[in-house]
């Protein structure tokens, strides 16, 4: 979620929250003061009644109901000062119904005589005026929530666009490329200072990139050289006369010396996936890789009598960098084949569905999370750990998924390319 989403919402559920806190005390204020205002007024119309029946005398022995309801009743004798109120419904003709009504009730003295007097004021104003209340506080909140939340975006795009400006820089940064990182300035000096510390940690970023390619291609130049040369030597000396204790540590050293070379060899070759040195992709017909692989491979295929099952669509394009689909492919067929049974049967399947390898062999000793983690060996004493390091490592270098699984007595890896990397020529073909 955006920041900008994530702000709004929260503003608008605080605004609405204080909203209908004052909402709801301003309309208890409101209606309590009507209320009061109804009282005060009855009071004063008692007031008022007394004067008209001490002014007009013929009004004083007559039984009068008039007006809103007012109801003037002679009684025998005076019995009490106290004026009672009460909410009530009454009848009404005109409504149909019983509407509600604040009645007083209370006793005056006039002239000597007394006298009942019941005054009652309609209350549906007041309910029509809670209405209103309600109808026109709710308008107004809606009026300021939305202008809130579209002033609030117009305002924020315009204090958060040099951040935006400074990631779209950072998306298009380019280790490869190299070059300085510009970002703008702005009248913000967070945002200021924030540009300052991206611009050190990407000139940072490149220095230490450059550093390490660099360091990577010298190891791989300078320390090849010294082993080939200590290997040749060991075979000279091989050559010559040894009695057996200065042979098998000839051959020792010489074993070390191959598995020096092919370990320095596979974390140089990790280190340049990681730093993306096989960036040139091509479409390639991965079908006829895996038949010249296993050509290659068939003599080690026939030493150990392995039944080859082959399902291969020639047809089918991949996108990747050529260098890497052949390590790839070399390493996951050369495990298969090292790891297989005499007499054993490998699967070679890639169609449109399914990518797979597999081979017959004695269950694992690695869980399937460990198979694909450097300097793992599992059984085989001369293996370096670092062959499905690189497949896993190439794999996720192109942006695709492999799974390990041992089932039915078989070693299983498939892999899943992305659809954007895999290409059928025929369907191509019918398209255009």
């Amino acid at each position: 979620m955006k920041l900008l989403n994530l702000t709004n919402r929260y503003y608008i559920a605080i605004a609405l929250v204080l909203l209908l806190v004052s909402s709801a005390f301003l309309a208890y204020r409101v209606l309590y003061l009507v209320d009061n205002e109804i009282s005060e007024h009855m009071l004063f119309e008692k007031s008022e009644i007394a004067k008209q029946l001490e002014h007009q005398k013929g009004l004083q022995n007559l039984h009068l109901i008039f007006g809103d309801r007012i109801e003037i009743e002679p009684i025998p004798k005076f019995t009490s000062f106290r004026v009672i109120m009460i909410d009530t419904t009454i009848y009404d003709l005109y409504e149909k119904g019983k509407v509600p009504y604040r009645m007083m009730t209370y006793e005056q003295l006039v002239d000597g005589k007394s006298y009942r007097i019941k005054l009652a004021r309609r209350l549906t104003e007041t309910e029509q005026l809670a209405e209103g209340i309600l109808a026109t506080l709710l308008l107004v909140a809606l009026d300021i929530i939305a202008c809130f939340y579209f002033l609030n975006r117009w305002f924020s795009s315009k204090i958060w666009n040099p951040f935006y400006r400074a990631l779209n820089v950072l998306k298009t940064f380019d280790l490869q490329k190299g070059g300085n990182t510009m970002f703008q300035r702005s009248q913000v000096d967070e945002f200021n200072a924030l540009n300052a510390e991206l611009s050190k940690l990407t000139d940072k970023v490149t220095r230490d990139y450059k550093n390490l390619r660099e360091f990577t291609e010298n190891m791989s130049h300078e320390t090849q050289t010294p082993l080939a040369i200590i290997r040749s030597k060991l075979e000279l000396l091989l050559q010559s006369e040894l009695n057996e204790t200065q042979l098998n540590q000839i051959l020792s050293t010489l074993d070390s010396v191959n598995r020096l070379s092919k370990m320095n060899k596979g974390l140089i070759m990790l280190t340049r996936i990681d730093n993306d040195q096989y960036a040139g992709l091509q479409l390639l017909q991965m079908g006829k890789l895996l038949r010249k692989q296993l050509e290659d491979l068939e003599l080690f295929i026939s030493s150990k009598n392995i039944q080859l099952h082959q399902d291969i669509d020639d047809k089918l394009l991949v996108r990747m960098n050529p260098h890497l689909a052949d390590i790839l492919l070399t390493n996951l067929l050369s495990n298969a084949i090292k790891y297989n049974l005499e007499n054993g049967d490998l699967f070679v399947t890639f169609t449109k569905d399914k990518f797979e390898i597999a081979n017959s062999g004695h269950p694992p000793v690695l869980s399937p999370d460990e198979v694909f983690d450097r300097f793992k060996k599992g059984e085989s004493p001369d293996s370096i750990g670092l062959g499905l390091a690189i497949v896993r490592k190439i794999i996720d270098h192109i942006g695709a998924k492999i799974k390990y699984e041992y089932k039915a007595d078989h070693h299983v890896f498939s892999i899943t390319i992305p659809v954007a990397n895999l290409i059928d020529q025929e369907e191509e073909y019918q398209v255009g």
